[in-house]
């Protein structure tokens, strides 16, 4: 049995699920309350009204209180306003709607005292998950996929196809319900499940997601493995720990193999930076050059600075984060632009306007413009002197100095707002605002939905 394989569950454990009211959770809370007497558990299921999908969302989670009613499984149901969250994080919907539902999680489990939390993530999610990193260049961290067991998260059915777990659920005569908006091909994950994978699996190779399985099964191990080994190349290198920063032993740093000297320095920026998220790839390759021949001093992201000198390597918290070079790097539409000067990067989509984001839902760091009207190229810049920009709502050009002081954004934050441009000028002031000229009215066909997010490196 998977769940006693990755050894998810103790007796006596209490376990909250989280129940969507589709399939796959519905499916999840049933096989664990067969087998709740076999395991010695307690069972609590937990569902999140994302207010989004107005009475459908209010019937989802009536649905689901009703379900654990007739298992006779307390339940909690909770209401959060995701765009409200939205507009105030400036995370897109998606991700402010995870936020929302792990917090609520967490806060029941602590609240319950509860061991566990049961989530139904099954194999074609694991599949598109990694088919996912690796089109975004990851390495053996993000080809790893999701853990089965995560701190208090597990996913007991994470082996399992979903045509299986529909077919538990028609042989049971379990009821569940369809959240339509999962087959919209809006976002990048749901094309992939909707059109890549099957794509791939009638083409090429029918059991595609099982070969993903496994792939995602080694990465992880592999990767468990050099993590352990690169600890301990880590404290063999490290001289000197304080408050500000690192000091390692150059030759010591030279020994390692370049797989481990990677890790190292992602180690070493995680613990001066205090910052949870990798080091990006361009970053890594950097130290690894100053560390050869390179350069004597690299400016990272988070205000960390590395330094070199004839017998060490320093990272230190000194460098000031708003001070940012000039750069400009060719847009890449579709696709992603990476921006190592801000550790962001800009993800460019081509939507059919019917297919697009409401407007409405857009949060600063979000953009939908109309296609058919930009010019290419398009490019990602730093602001410079002169530039001038005409906002969205207003006919004339205004300086962009002048716009971002009528925004009231302080001046180190201004060279930290990435300028998607075209050919004639500013087209969007990232995280402020788009220009008049390419916003989407009613004549729009075709749009041009750009957003920005923190890079996330798995590249290793």
């Amino acid at each position: 049995m998977f769940i006693k394989k990755h050894r998810m569950i103790s007796q006596s454990d209490k376990v909250l699920v989280g129940v969507s009211g589709g399939p796959d959770s519905i499916a999840l809370l049933h096989i664990l309350w067969v087998l709740r007497e076999e395991l010695k558990i307690f069972l609590h299921a937990v569902h999140l009204n994302h207010q989004l999908r107005g009475e459908d969302a209010r019937a989802d989670a009536l649905f689901v209180q009703e379900f654990a009613n007739k298992l006779d499984i307390p339940c909690s149901v909770k209401s959060i306003d995701v765009r409200a969250l939205q507009k105030e994080t400036g995370l897109c919907l998606q991700e402010a709607a995870r936020e929302a539902r792990f917090a609520f999680f967490e806060q029941e489990a602590r609240r319950l005292r509860a061991d566990k939390v049961a989530l139904g993530h099954h194999a074609d999610d694991q599949a598109e998950t990694i088919l996912f990193n690796f089109l975004r260049g990851a390495g053996v961290g993000g080809l790893a996929g999701i853990p089965p067991v995560r701190g208090i998260y597990i996913r007991p059915l994470l082996e399992s196809r979903r045509r299986e777990i529909e077919e538990y659920c028609r042989l049971q005569g379990l009821p569940a319900r369809l959240d339509l908006s999962n087959l919209k091909p809006v976002y990048t994950r749901n094309r992939i499940r909707l059109h890549l994978l099957p794509a791939l699996e009638r083409e090429y190779n029918p059991q595609l997601v099982r070969a993903l399985v496994r792939l995602g099964n080694l990465c992880r191990e592999e990767n468990a493995y050099l993590e352990q080994q690169a600890r301990e190349a880590y404290q063999k290198a490290v001289e000197k720990e304080s408050a500000d920063g690192l000091l390692f032993h150059k030759e010591s740093l030279l020994a390692q193999p370049l797989s481990l000297r990677r890790r190292v320095f992602r180690l070493a920026w995680r613990q001066v930076s205090g910052e949870t998220k990798e080091l990006a790839y361009e970053h890594v390759e950097r130290l690894l050059e100053m560390l050869q021949d390179g350069e004597r001093a690299i400016n990272l992201p988070r205000g960390v600075r590395a330094i070199k000198t004839q017998d060490a390597v320093q990272l230190r918290r000194d460098f000031r984060p708003s001070d940012v070079p000039f750069y400009v790097y060719p847009l890449a539409v579709p696709g992603v632009t990476y921006v190592p000067e801000l550790n962001l990067e800009i993800e460019a989509e081509v939507l059919p306007v019917e297919n697009a984001p409401r407007l409405a839902d857009l949060t600063p760091r979000e953009a939908l413009l109309d296609y058919d009207l930009v010019k290419q190229p398009l490019w990602v810049r730093r602001r410079r002197e002169g530039d001038l920009f005409t906002p969205l709502g207003r006919k004339g050009k205004v300086k962009l100095k002048k716009f971002l002081i009528d925004q009231k954004i302080p001046r180190p934050q201004r060279d930290r707002l990435p300028l998607v441009v075209g050919p004639e000028e500013i087209i969007w002031v990232g995280g402020l605002r788009i220009a008049e000229h390419w916003k989407v009215t009613g004549k729009t066909t075709s749009c041009l939905y750009l957003r920005i997010k923190e890079h996330n490196s798995n590249s290793y």
